[in-house]
């Protein structure tokens, strides 16, 4: 029973810690400029305006959009190519199958900024540099990786005799994949969904780099050229950085069940 209550009282303590930040963010956007670092927490005006202002100021409307195409395309196309991946590495068995799936966990310890200098030319020899697509590639190769494991974990947790049935039926490897393994992995979808969604969403070193056009700046970036060096407007950075988060909030929201059981996923098996 004590231990119960001392377990209740630590995740209290740590839940709480983790809400502080974000309440501070949200008071900060609601405050005027001469406020922003007057207080913690709690400030006499409120300014409600400030998101109006900010969504003005950081032209959020291009943002957005630049966000969400280069988002949606390139987490669409890594649930696709990671999920086939997953299934070949599983089931079909082959000669360098171990091999080449170690080889596409390599890129997991290869961090975007140890390559930044080299992508930045590859892209531009390949006339992609300043445009969407150049992230597009780039978020794709580097969220490839995480998302065959999670897959990967997943479909080791499938029976087999589901796909031994399959296959006695003489159903094709591709229709036994979209048919009976993919209704199943809706909680991997949305593990790799939620994690991919959130690197992209976020990115900003590629983003800066691989964009020049202002037209083009994602979220990160486009907030990011309007601080500047001796002056900023902090209380709508944070008003802006609360309306760059719904998105992430709202698609944790629909699909957090499927999450947690994608998370556990394949964690006694594989």
């Amino acid at each position: 029973m004590g231990k119960r209550i001392i377990r209740t009282v630590l995740g209290y303590v740590v839940g709480i810690g983790f809400l502080i930040p974000i309440v501070w963010v949200i008071y900060l956007s609601l405050r005027s400029k001469k406020d922003v670092f007057a207080t913690m927490f709690f400030t006499r005006e409120i300014h409600f305006e400030n998101y109006i202002t900010a969504w003005k100021t950081f032209n959020f409307g291009g943002l957005f959009l630049n966000s969400v195409i280069i988002t949606v395309v390139s987490v669409l196309v890594i649930l696709c190519i990671a999920s086939l991946a997953a299934y070949a590495f599983t089931r079909l068995k082959y000669r360098g199958s171990e091999f080449f799936f170690y080889a596409i966990l390599l890129g997991m310890m290869v961090p975007p900024a140890a390559v930044i200098i080299p992508l930045f030319l590859i892209m531009k020899n390949l006339g992609l540099y300043n445009t969407h697509s150049a992230l597009i590639f780039a978020y794709i190769a580097f969220g490839l990786p995480i998302a065959v494991l999670i897959f990967r974990g997943f479909f080791l947790s499938v029976p087999k005799e589901l796909i031994e049935a399959a296959r006695i039926d003489g159903s094709e490897e591709i229709n036994t994949f979209l048919r009976i393994i993919l209704p199943l992995s809706t909680p991997a979808i949305a593990t790799v969904t939620i994690f991919s969604f959130m690197q992209n969403w976020n990115e900003f070193l590629m983003a800066l780099v691989l964009l020049k056009d202002k037209v083009l700046y994602t979220i990160p970036v486009g907030m990011a050229n309007i601080v500047g060096q001796w002056d900023s407007p902090w209380q709508l950075v944070a008003a802006g950085v609360v309306i760059s988060s719904i998105p992430i909030f709202v698609i944790y929201l629909m699909i957090q069940d499927l999450f947690v059981k994608g998370l556990t996923a394949g964690a006694v098996k594989g």
